[in-house]
């Protein structure tokens, strides 16, 4: 196995600069898009050298345009076919709908962003949240949240994303059969048809974002074992990103997969210790997502001492900082959560007002790794990079 990443690590170390497989071509300015997406800001940061990690070819690796499809094989609509006209933004705040949240879980980036610009956005409406749950990665929990919500007779929709498609899909159904509108986020239960039971769907590219962390490591290493976790919970949009990345090395034809998985997310460290320890010749690591597995992998392959890269999907502020110090996460496909809430009130609010609205919706996934990550994160996260981002690139 020869390894692109190791021998740019050798030359990094005698001095070396500029080395790589092809230093980040420029696509385009960074500028939001006007639809509530970003490009891939693919120039490398200002000041960046070989000796700041791997340089990829960001321009390469961007996916340019939208790779996956929605969960019933639906093409993508961008966010603009819900864009509200003045009319129907004043017809919708005259009635001052109710809307509830009922997420996965409370504890990552992608969920505060989503719930800012759902609050955000629902404000400027003149929609009223009622409540926000987290039910802890449990379709038990969920269920049972639903269930009350299709209860309460003050609430006009719901924005969720359901942690298991089949185990929650009666909950879906009760609230559904109470009348509220339903705005799903990444996955839709099973059995759910547009547009007689929801209104529709809004999502990242999340095969795009395995396909950007497939094409990154096929820059970092030549060929060899690539530990590869996955989420054994069917879990629509984490399944389009295993199949972009496996698409992408198994079609290369040089590279053989070492599949772990792995159904509690709090406990992917025993996990990707035991890849490890089989597998002491691998070449490189990929994980569905950074927050828990991806981050419990890591803290992995420090423990034992392993030199491999890491590559994965979504950017928050636990990625940013992992990129940032130079640790095993050497890139990813980001997500645009923040841009998809205010997407998916919009779509809430159309329905609302009884127009058509697109089955799914779909934003681009931009690549994101050191080199463009301080240009990036306020693209995608909203606000500046922290102190413990910015002083690794004093």
């Amino acid at each position: 196995m020869t390894s692109r990443y190791n021998r740019r690590k050798f030359l990094q170390r005698i001095g070396a600069t500029g080395v790589g497989i092809g230093i980040a071509g420029c696509s385009g300015d960074g500028s939001d898009g006007g639809d509530g997406t970003t490009d891939s800001g693919g120039g490398s940061t200002s000041g960046s050298t070989a000796s700041d990690g791997p340089l990829f070819d960001l321009d390469a690796i961007d996916p340019k345009g939208l790779v996956g499809q929605g969960p019933n094989g639906t093409e993508a609509s961008p966010p603009k076919s819900v864009a509200l006209s003045d009319s129907e933004v004043s017809e919708v705040k005259n009635q001052e709908f109710n809307v509830e949240i009922v997420f996965h879980y409370k504890g990552d980036t992608w969920v505060r962003l989503q719930r800012e610009a759902i609050k955000k956005r629902a404000g400027e409406l003149g929609m009223n949240i009622t409540g926000i749950h987290y039910p802890d990665f449990s379709p038990e929990k969920q269920s049972n949240v639903l269930q009350t919500v299709a209860e309460k007779d003050n609430v006009d929709g719901v924005f969720s994303i359901p942690t298991d498609t089949a185990a929650t899909t009666d909950a879906y159904q009760a609230v559904l059969d109470a009348g509220k509108e339903l705005v799903f986020m990444d996955n839709v239960p099973e059995g759910f048809q547009h547009p007689s039971d929801y209104a529709g769907l809004v999502a990242a590219d999340n095969r795009g974002m395995g396909t950007i962390g497939g094409r990154m490591m096929t820059e970092l290493v030549d060929s060899g074992k690539i530990i590869f976790l996955t989420y054994d919970v069917p879990f629509y949009v984490v399944d389009e990103r295993e199949t972009g990345a496996k698409q992408v090395l198994e079609e290369s034809g040089n590279y053989q997969l070492e599949q772990y998985g792995f159904t509690d997310t709090g406990k992917v460290l025993q996990v990707a210790q035991d890849a490890l320890t089989a597998n002491p010749d691998a070449a490189g690591l990929w994980a569905p997502w950074v927050d828990a597995p991806g981050a419990q992998a890591i803290q992995a392959i420090r423990q034992q001492s392993a030199d491999i890269p890491v590559t994965s999907c979504d950017l928050g502020t636990r990625s940013a900082v992992l990129m940032a110090e130079r640790s095993p996460l050497k890139g990813v496909g980001s997500q645009q959560p923040y841009a998809q809430g205010l997407t998916e009130v919009d779509m809430m609010a159309k329905a609302f007002l009884g127009k058509e609205t697109p089955p799914y919706i779909g934003l681009p996934s931009p690549p994101v790794a050191r080199q463009n990550l301080l240009e990036m994160y306020p693209k995608i996260l909203k606000e500046e990079p922290p102190e413990k981002v910015t002083k690794h690139f004093e």
